[in-house]
């Protein structure tokens, strides 16, 4: 057998080796002190460089700084002080060394050794240099130099022991080893940063908290090597379930806010870069540390390949010395391996974090700067579309993911080709030319990848597109979801969500077919390889193929099979990656709102100007809503607009629905496009303030909405009168907590009104000089409209401020108004000071948009009674703040702790199939009995040749099995029998991977599918009660990130659990089979890593619950940011929501980042222990004597032992985290239900409700949840047929909560409500709400056309529609946005924000005409209808609606006044109930009736009554 050879010298040529040990250990500790004394001198010389050198330096080392530098953090930490001990012992230790190797000098000196006089001098004069460096430059931080420096001495001390060619005596040895790490373990103990990056970092000994920052900041050497620091968290974990309150903050280095401030400064220097380059320049350090650390392991990764061919090679020639060495070295190499990993770890991560934190912060921040197209429509297939909320949170959970991803996973596309060329070269030497027929093959493999590639990337565009798609319409849904159930129609939305889900997973089975084939042919490659290369080495070139050829061979193929399986799917990665990166880029490239109109980039003037100098108007400005190009509508347009409202007074704008009231708003908080002229307006330093037509509050409490981030904080006097002039001291009396009463999303748990005037109060209390408000009367009744104008427009709070009010009551605020200005279609009819207006014209200004203010004699007004119903109380009247319950509404999303129940394990195994997870496990032990079988097959195959075939083996003389191949002729006479029995083999494999992967697949999709539906039916199904508790972010993050994880992670985590384990115990039980002593041995180390599995975990387990749970408010709040933009914008608060943006990603990111703290810390503790199963295995199987093919099977089953054992825990953790997920579903599958939509028993009949039916209602008690008050109280009344109803009452008095108990949106407590003659409560939802219609004062609207949001169930004819359009008077309104083409109106493409609030309601209108139902329920549904429009539709409502039942909730007194009977309520009680004529005659609704501007009409009556 010949020598091994390396690099053409003979590698146990000892005298050779010893000449060049003897240099290295002399010149080589030399060579780093050398290294040392140049950088000292060169940082201390620094200063006199030239500039052109020193900006050439700064310039060729910026690659190799941290991007976020102490000066970014603010603030940081007091500078460490290093212990005068420490380096005292430092000085000592090197001045021993000196001395003694001047001791060893002299000696040499005597005994006339030239060589070890060299060494002595060299090491006694670094050695003193290194004493006098750390007294002259104290050392705060680690001397990495002279650490290095003391390793070369300790390790060639340590060779020079165990080697054979030993020069020096072992006493000297042994006091170098010694003393050399002594000065290593000292200094280590010095902190790695010398001025930590904030004051309050952790410190091993601290319990944790989140107070405190993540303790790696803070750690010595040796904490950081070995991770150590985490252990506190570890140990808290062994004692309790991890909380918020548990978990250390970010790192200040990791902190969001601080890595975007960088980001931001480096956009701002460096414009023209793209968002790739300023990712890669960021994190060029880690980066770089990657792609070093990782070809580390493309090198020396196959050492242990090597060693195994050497240590095959020793057995037959009996050198058992020789195998002990490579088996140490090889241990080494599996230690460094471990301790790189660990290195790599940190920082491939800490790229990620910070990738992906980028990827956060920048969506977000556009997102506040981008043009609102909450009123744009796009249109199916276009690719420039702009991205709504579902492409946004797609974005954020999606593409950010899967860029950052590239960034942590970055060195191993450059890895992958170098491991691939040297395994070939190292192939090439085992098997020589027979290894090219392996690389053709290789080749012949990446040509068949190429068109599945291209395709690949195909089909992941397409499937974003579906995705996108699919969760726009799942936003939708949930959105709108109790207009949905007041019109049946949740079920249709169902069905349509289903069909996107469906067009998604379509796109998905094509990626999963086309990831099987290239799967397929990676996964086989190395066994064909193998096949090939044996087949040519064996029958070409005719060499036996022996046991050390054909191991070594096959750990080649295994590590072959590494990057070629890895590299397609890295390039595909990085291909998907950059898809997402295009998306990414395209959203950063939509149209932004002006500066001016942007605090984020408006300049900012000082804050003492004279308000007089501050104009706020308009120069000869035209502005444009952006409509897509595509479409065939008409691009709205307002303007020209040429003047400038008065400073410090009230402005009103007036105009019919639809003229650009709200545009005009929109148009001076630099919303819509300005196509020519300009705006005059400041919005910095907080000076505007807004309230729209349609209310956003935040999901807060009642007080933090008002409040609202102002500079006042909470000023109790001025809240108060805030409160009391926006008419809320009686509605905060009727809540339990009072304005501690948590708002619901979209201030759902209020009625419109109250939603109006907490609008209203926030704009009011603002410390803003320009006020803009879009018709805050419209949602309110006559009487608190009166007292709006009269104690908060006319009061001290709005003097001197400049306030545009938008309203349908010119008459009632003209009074206190200074300006006027007058729209129709766009353009301005009248404007100028109300002073300057001809009495005429002005006349008719208010006849075109109200009726005149009729002034009430107040000595007619009954004794002791109040002018207008709200001033009732008196002065700054105090509330209840809290008095009875904490007012809190959301509740917090629920954490399950300890182990995933065995429920959800068995939901997803039934939702994939029973019976393929009974397959996939089939062929997991198929699979393995085939890798098994393969080893002990070509073991036998090269003892065949080693031995002279003979079928008694000493592994088969042990067991009464006749093998196949007991038979086979000697593979040196007839090889072809043993080929083709490998054949089979690899055949057999290959089939066996594609079945299971395909299996995979197949159960994967299914659960998908069975989850999504199984979630999305039950989320249709659940009371209105659970959206008003359930932020729809929070369910939207089940949408995204749970099912994201099902879809895609879940499967290969169960598969991977699944596979450890067969792994761990087939090697377990291999190894013991052939090394029956390792028993006691293997049972200790099992020992060790169960010891050690418990409390990651625990930790783990908590930590990803929490970082779940984490997720829903960032992406709940992103959602209410959306829509509430327009609003943050001109109230100037993007800063500070960009800062609670930060707050909450950090928040999630903690938890995420120390998991992987944790999961670092048991990864090296694995790596360390698998290194010693697979020495201590070796050796076991050397000192028993075993013949070279059972070493060989040994040697590799304790390799994948060790694999199996580090990946077991971390798997198995990692498959309990993934099915968190599952977990997070199953709890939704668990909500309470509505009653059924159907129930077939008790199904009406098709006729009902006739129009001859009654609506009765009996003791009706109406509680929006067990625990809260009842709303309505002992309600009893009948309504005849065909009877028209009118139902009046204070804002909060119960009169909406009716309308919604008639649809049992919320269930009666007590009572009944029977409707021609059935019992509601006895029939199912779907028959009820689709023969009930109501038309609410929240009206939502669809993305599509007019047609599909009038009749989304396609159940009329065109014709019908524009018929009713036109009876609703929708089509004269909407007429102009299709240059008066009424056929294309139907077409015209409608979303959430294209039409204004009347607009909306007229469609609501004709929505409801067209349905034909008995019974019409109108909720305010008139309330931003101009009164002229609104005596049209009432009118209309008369003549269509005839025999049907109308209830109609309205604030306009005049509205129902001609009405069959008024119900009255109060306080959720009938207060009145009768005929308009009764009761004029005195009561309440005389009262409500004598304080209206409409009182003459009503006198008309009385007298009439007279």
């Amino acid at each position: 057998m010949p020598e091994p050879v390396l690099l053409g010298r003979n590698i146990l040529d000892f005298g050779w080796m010893a000449k060049h040990f003897s240099y290295a250990e002399n010149f080589l500790p030399a060579l780093v002190i050398l290294l040392t004394l140049s950088y000292d001198c060169l940082s201390t010389f620094s200063s006199f460089l030239p500039k052109v050198a020193r900006r050439a330096f700064r310039t060729l080392t910026s690659p190799f700084r941290n991007f976020v530098t102490l000066q970014d953090v603010d603030p940081i930490g007091e500078p460490v002080s290093v212990s005068t001990l420490t380096l005292r012992a430092l000085f000592i230790l090197g001045m021993l060394q000196s001395a003694g190797w001047l001791g060893c000098f002299v000696y040499s000196v005597f005994i006339q050794d030239t060589q070890f006089l060299i060494k002595s001098l060299l090491a006694s004069i670094t050695w003193g240099y290194a004493s006098v460096r750390i007294i002259v430059k104290r050392p705060s931080t680690p001397p990495y130099l002279l650490i290095l420096f003391s390793c070369i001495h300790l390790t060639f001390a340590l060779l020079d022991i165990f080697l054979p060619f030993k020069r020096t005596s072992i006493p000297l040895d042994i006091a170098v080893i010694v003393a050399a790490s002594v000065f290593i373990w000292v200094a280590g103990t010095l902190p790695l940063q010398s001025t930590p990056p904030g004051a309050s970092i952790a410190s091993a000994k601290d319990i944790p908290s989140v107070n405190q920052t993540s303790p790696e900041d803070g750690v010595n050497l040796w904490q950081w090597l070995t991770f150590s620091f985490i252990e506190p968290i570890l140990s808290l974990a062994q004692t309790k379930t991890l909380n918020d309150e548990d978990v250390w903050s970010l790192p200040p280095f990791f902190a969001h806010k601080n890595i975007f401030k960088k980001c931001l400064d480096y956009r701002a220097r460096y414009p023209k870069h793209s968002l790739l380059r300023f990712l890669l320049v960021s994190n060029s350090l880690d980066l770089t540390l990657d792609v070093t650390l990782e070809m580390w392991s493309a090198f020396v990764g196959f050492v242990p390949a090597y060693a195994l061919k050497e240590i095959l090679n020793a057995l037959p020639r009996g050198d058992v010395d020789s195998a002990y060495f490579w088996a140490f070295i090889t241990f080494v190499a599996h230690l460094s391996f471990a301790q790189k990993d660990l290195f790599k770890q940190w920082h491939t991560r800490r790229c990620y974090e910070r990738t992906r934190g980028q990827l956060f912060c920048t969506i977000h921040y556009k997102a506040l700067k981008r043009q609102d197209v909450s009123g744009q429509v796009n249109q199916e297939g276009d690719e420039n579309k702009k991205a709504d909320l579902g492409k946004i949170v797609n974005l954020m959970q999606g593409d950010a993911y899967a860029v950052a991803q590239r960034f942590w996973e970055f060195s191993a596309l450059f890895a992958s080709p170098v491991r691939l060329v040297v395994a070939l070269v190292f192939l090439y030497n085992v098997l020589g030319w027979a290894a090219i027929s392996a690389v053709v093959l290789v080749l012949v493999a990446y040509v068949l990848n190429y068109p599945l590639a291209m395709y690949n990337i195909y089909i992941t565009r397409e499937s974003w597109k579906a995705k996108d798609t699919r969760m726009n319409t799942v936003n939708e849904l949930l959105q709108n979801i109790r207009f949905l159930k007041f019109y049946g129609w949740e079920y249709h939305w169902g069905r349509r969500t289903n069909e996107r889900r469906e067009t998604e997973l379509s796109w998905r089975v094509k990626n999963n077919i086309v990831d099987t084939l290239i799967t397929f042919i990676w996964t086989w490659l190395p066994s064909a390889t193998a096949l090939i290369s044996f087949l040519f080495y064996t029958l070409v070139e005719r060499k036996p193929l022996t046991v050390s050829t054909a191991f070594t061979a096959i750990a080649l193929f295994s590590q072959l099979q590494e990057p070629m399986t890895a590299l397609p799917g890295q390039f595909f990665a990085m291909l998907h990656a950059y898809v997402s990166m295009q998306r990414i880029e395209q959203f950063l490239d939509e149209e932004e709102i002006p500066e001016w109109a942007s605090t984020l980039s408006a300049p900012v003037f000082r804050d003492d100007r004279d308000p007089a100098q501050q104009k706020i108007g308009f120069s000869d400005a035209t502005f444009q809503w952006q409509l897509d190009s595509k479409s065939s509508s008409y691009a709205f347009k307002l303007g020209p607009l040429d003047f400038v409202f008065p400073t410090g007074k009230l402005s009103l704008i007036g105009g019919p629905t639809g003229s650009g009231k709200s545009s005009l708003l929109m148009a001076l908080l630099g919303e819509i496009r300005c196509i020519s002229g300009s705006v005059l307006i400041d919005k910095t330093n907080h000076q505007v303030a807004y309230c729209a037509q349609n209310p956003w509050l935040e999901h807060a409490t009642i007080r933090d909405n008002i409040i609202f981030g102002s500079s006042y904080g909470f000023d109790e006097e001025r809240y108060h009168a805030v409160i009391e002039a926006c008419a809320l001291v009686k509605d905060l009396e009727m809540f339990d907590a009072g304005d501690m009463t948590e708002i619901g999303e979209k201030g759902i748990t209020l009625s419109g009104g109250q939603r109006a005037r907490i609008a209203l109060a926030r704009a009011i209390y603002s410390q803003a000089r320009c006020i803009l408000l879009d018709d805050p009367l419209a949602a309110v009744d006559m009487h608190t409209a009166q007292h709006l104008v009269n104690n908060c427009f006319s009061s001290d709070l709005c003097r001197g401020r400049t306030v545009i009010l938008v309203t349908h009551h010119i008459g009632l605020c003209l009074p206190v108004s200074t300006y006027l200005v007058e729209l129709s279609q766009g353009s301005v009819i009248h404007h100028g000071p109300i002073k300057d207006f001809e009495a005429k014209v002005l006349q008719e200004v208010i006849e075109a948009d109200d009726e005149s203010f009729a002034s009430e004699d107040k000595e007619d007004l009954p004794s002791g009674q109040p002018e207008n119903e709200a001033d009732v109380l008196p002065k700054h009247s105090k509330f209840r703040s809290g008095s009875k319950t904490n007012g809190k509404l959301i509740e917090a999303e629920a954490r399950a702790e300890g182990r995933v129940s065995i429920r959800t394990y068995m939901t997803y195994i039934r939702a994939a199939g029973i019976f393929s997870w009974v397959f996939t496990f089939l062929f997991m032990l198929l699979i393995r009995g085939i890798n098994i079988l393969n080893q002990v097959y070509l073991a036998a195959w090269g003892n065949a040749y080693e031995e002279g075939y003979h079928p008694v083996w000493t592994m088969i003389t042990q067991i009464s099995v006749q093998y196949p191949w007991s038979d086979f002729p000697n593979p040196e006479e007839n090889v072809r029998p043993w080929l083709m029995v490998y054949f089979y083999i690899s055949l057999a494999g290959a089939f066996s991977v594609l079945f299971y992967i395909t299996l995979g697949y197949y159960a994967s999709l299914q659960a998908s599918r069975v989850l999504f539906f199984s979630l999305l039916n039950k989320l249709i199904r659940a009371p209105g009660r659970f959206f008003d508790v359930t932020p729809i972010g929070r369910i939207l993050n089940r949408f995204t990130t749970d099912i994201n994880t099902i879809d895609g992670a879940l499967q290969n985590s169960a598969r991977a659990c699944l596979s450890g384990i067969l792994n761990f115990v087939a090697s377990f039980l291999v190894i013991l089979w052939i090394v029956p002593r390792f028993v006691p041995f293997a049972l200790f180390i099992a020992w060790l890593y169960i010891r050690l599995a418990p409390p990651y975990i625990r930790a783990s387990r908590d930590l990803r619950r929490l970082e779940s749970i984490s997720l829903s408010p960032a992406f709940a709040g992103f959602d209410e940011l959306l829509r509430g933009l327009t609003h943050v914008r001109a109230f100037g608060m993007e800063e500070r929501y960009q800062s609670t943006f930060y707050k909450k990603v950090d928040k999630f990111q903690s938890f995420d980042h120390v998991y992987w703290l944790v999961n670092t810390w048991l990864r090296w503790r694995y790596d360390c222990l698998g290194s010693v199963v697979v020495y201590a295995t070796t050796v076991f199987a050397l000192l028993m004597g075993v013949n070279s093919g059972l070493t060989a099977i040994v040697i590799v089953q304790a390799g994948i032992f060790a694999e199996a054992s580090r990946q077991l825990v971390r798997v198995a953790a990692q498959l309990e985290l993934d099915f968190n997920s599952v977990e997070r579903v199953v709890e939704y599958l668990d909500i309470p239900e509505e009653a059924p939509a159907i129930i077939e028993d008790h199904r009406p009949p098709a006729y009902w409700p006739s129009s001859s039916g009654q609506l009765v209602v009996e003791d009706l008690v109406i509680k929006y949840a067990p625990d809260l008050p009842a709303v309505l109280r002992n309600l009893s009344f009948v309504i005849q047929p065909s009877e028209k109803i009118g139902v009046v009452g204070r804002t909060g008095s119960g009169k909406s909560t009716l309308a919604l108990s008639l649809l049992r949106m919320v269930e009666p407590t007590e009572g009944k409500i029977i409707i021609d003659g059935l019992n509601i409560s006895t029939i199912g939802l779907e028959d009820l709400r689709t023969r009930i219609t109501i038309v609410s004062q929240d009206v939502a609207l669809f993305s599509g056309t007019l047609r599909t949001n009038l009749d989304p169930m396609e159940e009329h004819s065109a014709e019908e529609c524009l018929d009713v359009m036109s009876r609703c008077h929708l089509t004269s309104v909407l007429n102009h946005k299709t240059g008066n083409d009424e056929k294309a109106l139907l077409d015209l493409p409608i979303s959430q924000g294209s039409l204004s609030g009347g607009e909306r309601q007229l469609v609501a209108l004709a929505r409801a005409v067209l349905r034909r139902t008995n019974i019409i329920i109108m909720d305010e549904a008139t309330s931003q209808i101009d009164i002229e429009l609104d005596e049209k539709i009432q009118k209309t409502i008369r003549e269509e609606l005839s025999s049907a039942i109308v209830i109609t909730i309205a604030h306009r007194l005049k509205t129902v006044v001609d009405y069959d009977r008024i119900l009255v309520l109060d306080d959720g009680q009938i207060a009145e109930f009768g005929t308009p004529k009764d009761l004029l005659k005195g009561g309440l609704f005389y009262e409500m009736c004598r304080r209206s501007p409409d009182w003459p009409l009503f006198a008309s009556i009385v007298d009439g009554v007279a």
